[in-house]
């Protein structure tokens, strides 16, 4: 364990992307309720584990945020949230496209706290669950789980639905303008896919079960399905070997035929119904001790001025979050924040840790795992070296578009070289840099000029929020390449929490800036000889 510490700090940000004028008080303010209220767990002798807990509890659970409630929904129409939880010794715990779970971060954190204990018959403890197993455990651990629709908000609900017009006129087009192509497709389809009698013809649809599918009567939400147990408490039936849980994955009801028709457009198909079982779940584990009554300060500005530079080699635009072609920019007052919330927090012994929760890109294949729920990849903290006399540990966490941070590694990378101070060369080399600078080089060249970011059809979108601490104190550094990024922060020394909506000047301009935390020096009077 870490030497304790003069002062303890909580650091959090509410995702890369763009965030509209009108909504931006209501950002910061969530993001400084975060602080506020972990910053009072930190006060009261919690670790910086449970401060980062309950800061991305709420962020999650504030629906203007894509994480937990009021996430972004898949294709299909469902939610599902990826999240991690990194202490400071490095050792995580994730989970990715998980279903149900009011708290995704929650989950990481049982999952964490789980994989330190000795199981029977030498098995290993998982540090990362996927999917219905996910969902599973945490009904199991006690957590609060919810029926599939309750973390659909109704703003979420209403850009579904409008990104799906979208995008089934994106594809109508596009089978009008090439319509070999599209056929080609539904051919490989359809040889990739395995069939029982080789003879079977490749054909479409009969206009007989066409017709049978237009008459049958269709949910238009997940809730629909479950009107007739409306009377009965919501749950998930408790997992045994005899009664086991089986959730049909959801399919989209559209039924397209050879020639390119589109029948229905809702985000359940009508073949399935979800299965909900009568008995009372748990009561929801009560992880901390009291509730707090949490009061947003006003905004301020952090104590570095944001410094934003044009890069040459990005000539176009930089769209944000939408990697499905909704490439038109939104109205003013529209946000459109592409992924992870996160935060970072150093308790009174020292120790630091860091976590990220996301509901992901919009639109996205159900399943598809981001890199909030990736150690290394979303999250990540560099361990105090018991030989350094500086003490010196970093955490980053990142938001953006996953895919792209996922092939540069952006949370290693930049957390290694900010405790470095280290910026890579043209020719392999590192050369010694300030922590700033050490960022900025890693944005603009190992993440917006890797050649897998450059040579993507996906423009390279990404805010990065790293802590660096030392005996000397505390020190946050913050760089984007999106229109804007939403962060806070808040040490013991403060009265209230800081909080900054920095703004880049576009066309993927990197925007800078951070702050410093350090234990306010009292005077002592001389003393008389």
């Amino acid at each position: 364990m870490n030497h304790p510490a003069d002062i303890s700090a909580i650091f959090v940000h509410a995702g890369a992307g763009f965030h509209s004028h009108s909504n931006e008080r209501a950002h910061l303010e969530t993001c400084e309720k975060a602080a506020r209220v972990a910053m009072a767990i930190l006060k009261s002798g919690g670790s910086a584990l449970d401060a980062v807990e309950i800061a991305i509890m709420i962020l999650e659970d504030a629906e203007i945020t894509n994480a937990g409630y009021g996430s972004n929904m898949t294709l299909d129409g469902s939610v599902e949230c990826d999240a991690t939880i990194v202490n400071h010794l490095g050792r995580g715990g994730a989970v990715g496209a998980v279903a149900q779970v009011k708290n995704p971060i929650s989950l990481a954190r049982v999952i964490l706290d789980d994989s330190t204990k000795q199981l029977s018959l030498q098995r290993v403890p998982p540090n990362f669950l996927v999917g219905q197993g996910a969902t599973e455990y945490a009904y199991d651990q006690g957590l609060v789980t919810l029926p599939p629709d309750a973390l659909i908000s109704t703003a979420a609900r209403e850009r579904w639905r409008r990104w799906r017009q979208d995008l089934e006129a994106a594809e109508f087009k596009e089978r009008q303008q090439d319509p070999a192509k599209y056929q080609e497709g539904q051919y490989k389809a359809h040889i990739r896919r395995p069939i029982v009698n080789q003879a079977q013809l490749l054909t479409s649809p009969s206009t007989t079960v066409i017709a049978s599918a237009l008459a049958s009567p269709l949910p238009d939400t997940i809730a629909d399905n479950l009107e007739h147990f409306s009377d009965q408490p919501h749950g998930i039936k408790s997992p045994s070997l005899t009664s086991p849980i089986r959730l049909e994955p959801m399919t989209p009801r559209v039924t397209k035929t050879r020639d390119g028709a589109s029948i229905d457009d809702s985000p359940v198909s009508s073949g399935r119904s979800a299965t909900v079982c009568s008995l009372e779940p748990p009561a929801k584990r009560h992880r901390r001790s009291r509730s707090l009554e949490v009061h947003p300060s006003s905004t301020s500005k952090f104590d570095t001025a944001s410094d934003v530079t044009n890069l040459a080699s990005n000539k176009s635009a930089l769209l944000i979050g939408d990697e499905h072609g909704h490439n038109k920019p939104d109205p003013a007052d529209v946000d459109q924040i592409s992924d992870t919330v996160g935060a970072i927090a150093i308790d009174i012994q020292g120790n630091i840790a860091a976590g990220s929760s996301s509901g992901g890109i919009g639109m996205k294949h159900r399943g598809r795992i981001g890199p909030a729920a990736l150690v290394g990849i979303g999250t990540m903290v560099i361990p105090v070296d018991p030989n350094d006399s500086e003490q010196t540990c970093v955490a980053a966490v990142t938001s953006g578009t996953g895919e792209h941070i996922a092939t540069t590694f952006a949370a290693s990378t930049c957390a290694s070289r900010v405790y470095y101070c280290q910026q890579k060369c043209e020719d392999g080399t590192f050369e010694e840099v300030t922590e700033e600078e050490a960022l900025r080089a890693m944005i603009a060249s190992e993440f917006m000029g890797h050649p897998g970011v450059k040579n993507s059809h996906c423009q390279g979108a990404i805010g990065i929020m790293t802590v660096k601490k030392t005996v000397d104190g505390v020190f946050l550094y913050f760089g984007h390449n999106t229109d804007s990024f939403a962060l806070a922060s808040m040490s013991s020394e403060d009265t209230k929490p800081v909080s900054v909506m920095s703004r880049s000047n576009g066309n993927g301009s990197i925007a800078q800036g951070g702050r410093a935390c350090r234990r306010k020096r009292q005077r002592t009077p001389n003393s008389i000889a």
